[in-house]
Formats: C-alpha cells, sequence, structure tokens
C-alpha cells in the first residue's frame, strides 16, 4: 500500500467520508510524478472525473437557487469552481501532506494553485465512484460552502421566500442578525417562530444569506 491505514483514516475523518474500496483513496493520492517512477496508477483519471462532477454539482445548485439567465449561470459556475477556492479547501484540509509526489516534485516545497486543485477533482472523482453523487455533492457542499454562499448568484433568501410562500404563506420568515463583536455578524432565520438555519458572514447581507441556504438545506429543497 501507498498509504498507511493510519493516514487513510486521517483522511477520511478529514474530508468526511469514509471509502469502501481503498484502492480509490490510494490513487486519489499518487501524483503523476510519483506514478512515473514507481509504475503505478497516477491520480489523473480521477482528476478528469472529479473536473466533471464539480461542474455538475454546481450548475445543478444554480439550477435550482440562481436567479440569473444561462449566460449569468455559466459565468458564476467559472467563478465557484476556479482553481482558487479548490486549492484553498485542500489547503484548509491539510491534505497535501498524504499526496505521493516523486522526487522531483518532492523538491517543491510550494505546490502550484493548480497542483493543489487537481488533488480536490481527484478526491471528488474516488468519492464519486465509491459512494455515488450524493456524497460527491456533500463533500463539495462541505468544502466549498463559504464559496458557494458568497457568490452572488445564489439567492437564497429569495428561494426560501419562495418556498415561504408556496407551502407556509401564513407564516412570519422572519430573520435576527446580530454583530458578535469579533468582525461578524451572526444570522438566524425563523419559519413561524421555529429555527430554520444559522449562518455568519463579515457582512449582515451575506450572514443572512447563508443562514438561508442552512434553512433550504435543512428543509430538503435542495
Amino acid at each position: 500500500m501507498l498509504l498507511l491505514v493510519p493516514q487513510i483514516t486521517e483522511i477520511e475523518k478529514i474530508i468526511g467520508y469514509t471509502f469502501k474500496d481503498k484502492a480509490l483513496i490510494e490513487t486519489a493520492f499518487t501524483h503523476a510524478s510519483f506514478s512515473h517512477e514507481n509504475n503505478v496508477e497516477s491520480n489523473e483519471k480521477l482528476e478528469f472525473l472529479g473536473d466533471s462532477v464539480l461542474n455538475f454539482v454546481i450548475a445543478e445548485l444554480l439550477y435550482l437557487t440562481a436567479m440569473e439567465d444561462e449566460g449569468g449561470m455559466t459565468v458564476s459556475r467559472a467563478s465557484i469552481v476556479s482553481r482558487e477556492p479548490l486549492a484553498a479547501a485542500v489547503e484548509k484540509m491539510g491534505l497535501l501532506k498524504y499526496l505521493k509526489t516523486g522526487v522531483g516534485a518532492n523538491r517543491t516545497k510550494n505546490w502550484s494553485t493548480k497542483f493543489r486543485s487537481n488533488l480536490f477533482e481527484a478526491v471528488l472523482g474516488a468519492i464519486y465512484l465509491d459512494g455515488g453523487m450524493e456524497n460527491a455533492k456533500h463533500f463539495v457542499y462541505n468544502h466549498l460552502g463559504r464559496d458557494i454562499a458568497q457568490s452572488d448568484a445564489i439567492d437564497y433568501k429569495s428561494r426560501l421566500q419562495e418556498y415561504k410562500q408556496a407551502r407556509f404563506n401564513d407564516l412570519q420568515l422572519e430573520y435576527n442578525t446580530t454583530d458578535n463583536g469579533n468582525g461578524e455578524f451572526v444570522s438566524k432565520v425563523y419559519l413561524g417562530g421555529e429555527l430554520i438555519g444559522e449562518g455568519k458572514g463579515k457582512k449582515k447581507k451575506l450572514a443572512e444569506r447563508v443562514a438561508a441556504g442552512a434553512a433550504l438545506k435543512k428543509l430538503n429543497i435542495f
């Protein structure tokens, strides 16, 4: 095995998914440079698959929640799935230390944005193959959630209002948003007095948008 069992367990805990086929996680963390030197399969095919899965997940989310036309949704999707947020997610999760690379690649201390974003896509591709689309969606939402919530295309508040008017028009939808004193706003959204979502953001509007998104998820709207 390229990865030790404790390492695989650590990775699964970090990404929030337990693999049935551990070989997939091995492949996901095998860089092409290591593959060429050791005659094993690299993660490049998983990267390719993960890229397609990611584009579908975000496209579906925009279709369900965005208030834009096709052109606007295309621009928004490109922003959300760009290399920077994927690379930042990999950095935050601390996944690079598990990646198996060749001798030459190991000499590079500052991995490029593309290098890190490719790993995100490889892991996503592996999760999709092992656990299907729902688990792939959970990975994307959990680790790109802030970037998704900050996209102006995702109008969670309008979608939540539409849902409320269609299903619970007699109930009141309210947001209670306060400054927590740490440079962040905390918002709680209530439907008929019941707490259905919470969110944080550096701006009041963003906190309320995140709270509405959490409410939609709790209500199984998407």
